[in-house]
């Protein structure tokens, strides 16, 4: 691909792929004319997307040449603008692919003499997708390095198979990764008591097609501050980079951020109070389930991650506290949670990078969680639905 950050394609990092002769690849592929308008290069587009979307995904980038196998001269589009023709490619494609592909991802850049078009395609867990002609002709198409080929029956059959075991991975890695916090085996011990937690699990970080580069985000990691740490810090880990609050303190760590190497986020907090009394804060824990998954809807995709993930929130070691309704000191009494720990229903993402209204997810999954202290709803929501917290 281009880059992680789809976002960050511009001219200048064009220019360098020209310069620096990048190959085409199983994830990169160049065009130096737009596609025309007949019949045959309707299917060439939808194949070319198509196959792309049944292997690893990548970037299709129309309007610069390649020799040889790699990125030449940037030639630039003319004939139609920028939004002609992004419509023209959607419309083929809704029409020439089946199922429909989600979250892919268009950008134009002006160039000299024109524009150049980048479409990223993701790796998809709809499929498989087939290209169509007519109602009888359908063709299955993978790409294969820097070619397309027809799926072999073993890969079709794979295809329709694998969302559904991807799924159950990433559900074992959250599972997983439960046990091991509530066993206390964190990075370094946490603050005896609640835990909030909080995953984000992009299903394409189980199957090795893209990976974080954490020494860049060594040094670039004040995107996963939390917002009330007043600072931090960063330590590198064998699952990744760990983005912390700064300072030491003797009763255990308050809260984390990991980013693992695979894409995978976790959120985890101190769910009690400093004086030990068995309340949980309901303000205080609701915003950072939210505030957490803000986070993660708004930076998976500059660190690369697109397509469905599972997102899982949890509250941790709390058999016997109340929750604190009142806010601060002052709490309303409800009932004591009657379980160890709280594992609030999952809920699928079907596209990571196009999630716009983040209470439609986190919502539902509070009110469960103020049920279970025997509150009717999350109070800091509004009976409409709008985030009204309130501290």
């Amino acid at each position: 691909m281009l880059d992680n950050n789809f976002k960050a394609i511009s001219k200048q990092l064009l220019e360098r792929v020209c310069s620096e002769g990048w190959p085409e690849s199983q994830t990169l592929d160049f065009k130096a004319l737009a596609y025309g308008k007949s019949d045959d290069d309707k299917l060439e587009l939808a194949k070319d997307v198509c196959a792309f979307a049944n292997a690893d995904g990548g970037d299709l980038v129309i309007g610069i040449s390649e020799k040889s196998g790699s990125a030449n001269t940037i030639l630039g589009l003319t004939g139609e603008t920028a939004d002609q023709l992004q419509r023209r490619i959607q419309q083929t494609l809704d029409a020439k692919i089946e199922p429909r592909i989600n979250g892919i991802r268009v950008t134009t850049v002006d160039v000299d003499g024109g524009f150049v078009l980048a479409m990223r395609v993701p790796a998809s867990y709809d499929g498989p997708h087939c290209v169509r002609d007519t109602d009888s002709w359908r063709r299955f198409v993978i790409r294969n390095g820097t070619n397309t080929s027809d799926m072999t029956f073993d890969q079709v059959r794979s295809a329709f198979d694998r969302t559904a075991t991807l799924t159950e991975r990433v559900r074992q890695l959250i599972d997983s990764r439960l046990l091991i916090i509530n066993a206390g085996k964190t990075w370094r011990p946490m603050m005896k008591g609640p835990a909030c937690v909080v995953h984000v699990v992009p299903l394409s970080s189980m199957v090795g097609r893209t990976s974080v580069d954490v020494s860049k985000l060594h040094d670039d990691f004040i995107n996963f501050l939390g917002d009330d740490w007043g600072g931090g810090s960063r330590t590198l880990n064998l699952d990744g980079l760990i983005v912390h609050p700064g300072g030491d303190n003797d009763d255990g760590v308050y809260a984390y951020n990991q980013v693992f190497r695979n894409g995978a986020l976790e959120f985890v907090r101190f769910g009690g109070l400093s004086d030990g009394r068995k309340i949980v804060p309901s303000t205080d824990a609701t915003k950072f389930y939210r505030d957490s998954l803000k986070m993660a809807f708004k930076q998976a995709p500059a660190l690369g991650q697109s397509g469905p993930a599972i997102v899982k929130c949890a509250l941790l070691n709390a058999e016997g506290f109340e929750l604190g309704v009142g806010g601060g000191y002052h709490s309303r009494r409800t009932t004591l949670l009657d379980r160890r720990d709280i594992a609030l229903p999952d809920a699928w993402v079907e596209s990571l990078e196009s999630v716009i209204d983040v209470d439609a997810i986190a919502r539902p999954m509070m009110d469960v969680l103020w049920q279970s202290f025997d509150v009717q709803r999350c109070l800091e929501y509004r009976e409409d639905g709008v985030w009204a917290p309130r501290g």
